[in-house]
């Protein structure tokens, strides 16, 4: 086997329950990053949340995507009917049913904050140029079509090389003025670092324990004062490595985590993120325009420095309840699984 080549051994795509945790993680991050998008400029949370939130700005997707590239070692490796058919038709399913569904939503019901969604151009556009939160489905469907590309055929230094140079200098401040297209850009090396290194990665963590959690933590931290003291060439060249310690210090956090009664809560939410991140944008704009009239009351008020925090639990807890409700009626489960038809390849080819 080429020395470029995940391993497809068992133990290369056994599962590994504390990933499920880091994904937990990682999708809590991301609801309360857009609950602060949601209430601060509505005047619902406190101004500070939102540097707050800047802080795990290289912690949220690049968690999210090494993750994803390690749990897709196996995947990419199979024939292109059965990656289709277990990875690739249920992203591009549910990418355009819930971009269909926020359009529509948001024709009844006005934004609360400028989200551009009821827009009849970006809901057209969306096939090459998503403009909303679910980006993330479009680039993990594109990265795992690019991985099965690329695994095996081109040297994984290369490919590392050169995508973390177009990384970079999307992190220094060129852009193409889209989320999705910068994301991309931005998270693919993420992506192929956890894809190629899922065996190192999960020996690093094994190795490590709370002091180590918590020197990571430390580190990430002084890393991220320093590069709020520097200009965009330094944060084109740090964004990576400070990212990498981020994801690092989230790992061991799963990891570390793991042996504590939070266990089994992060990781049945890491096993269903898909759910909650399609969901939970509608549910945050709803309990947000809910809100409103009453932003200037004492209640409200007192409950500023921690709304986003309580909006994303019940955002979270909603969207869970959404999605298993959904799963119980066969028209509804389909707005977060694919349809046999859809899926379905043309040759059944076996998983290997």
């Amino acid at each position: 086997m080429p020395p470029f080549l995940p391993a497809t051994t068992a133990r290369a795509t056994a599962r590994v329950t504390w990933i499920d945790g880091a994904r937990g993680i990682a999708i809590i991050l991301v609801v309360l990053f857009h609950a602060g998008m949601f209430t601060v400029p509505t005047g619902l949370a406190s101004p500070w949340w939102e540097p707050l939130n800047l802080v795990f700005a290289l912690l949220r997707m690049p968690l999210f995507f090494l993750v994803a590239g390690m749990l897709a070692v196996g995947a990419v490796q199979r024939p292109w009917a059965a990656l289709w058919r277990t990875r690739l038709a249920v992203l591009v399913w549910v990418f355009v049913v819930w971009t269909v569904l926020r359009f529509a939503y948001y024709q009844v019901v006005p934004e609360p904050i400028d989200l551009n969604q009821s827009s009849w151009t970006d809901l057209v556009l969306s096939v090459v140029r998503p403009s909303n939160g679910l980006w993330f489905l479009f680039a993990l469907a594109l990265f795992l079509v690019a991985a099965k590309v690329l695994v095996g055929r081109v040297n994984r230094w290369l490919v590392l090389a050169v995508a973390a140079v177009a990384s970079s200098i999307i992190f220094g401040g060129v852009t193409f003025d889209n989320v999705a297209h910068d994301g991309i850009v931005k998270y693919f090396v993420f992506f192929m670092i956890g894809l190629y290194f899922r065996e190192p990665i999960i020996h690093f963590v094994h190795r490590r324990r709370w002091a180590a959690t918590a020197g990571l933590l430390v580190v990430f931290a002084a890393a991220i004062v320093l590069r709020g003291m520097t200009g965009s060439l330094i944060d084109a060249l740090t964004a990576i490595p400070v990212g990498l310690v981020a994801v690092a210090f989230g790992l061991c956090l799963a990891r570390s985590l793991a042996r504590t009664p939070l266990s089994r809560p992060l990781e049945h939410l890491g096993t269903r993120t898909l759910q909650v991140y399609v969901t939970h944008i509608l549910v945050l704009s709803s309990l947000t325009s809910l809100l409103l009239p009453f932003a200037d009351t004492a209640v409200v008020a007192a409950l500023r420095p921690v709304m986003p925090g309580l909006m994303s639990a019940v955002a979270i807890a909603l969207s869970l309840l959404i999605a298993a409700g959904a799963a119980r009626v066969p028209a509804l489960r389909l707005l977060y699984v694919a349809p046999a038809w859809f899926s379905r390849a043309a040759t059944r080819v076996p998983l290997r």
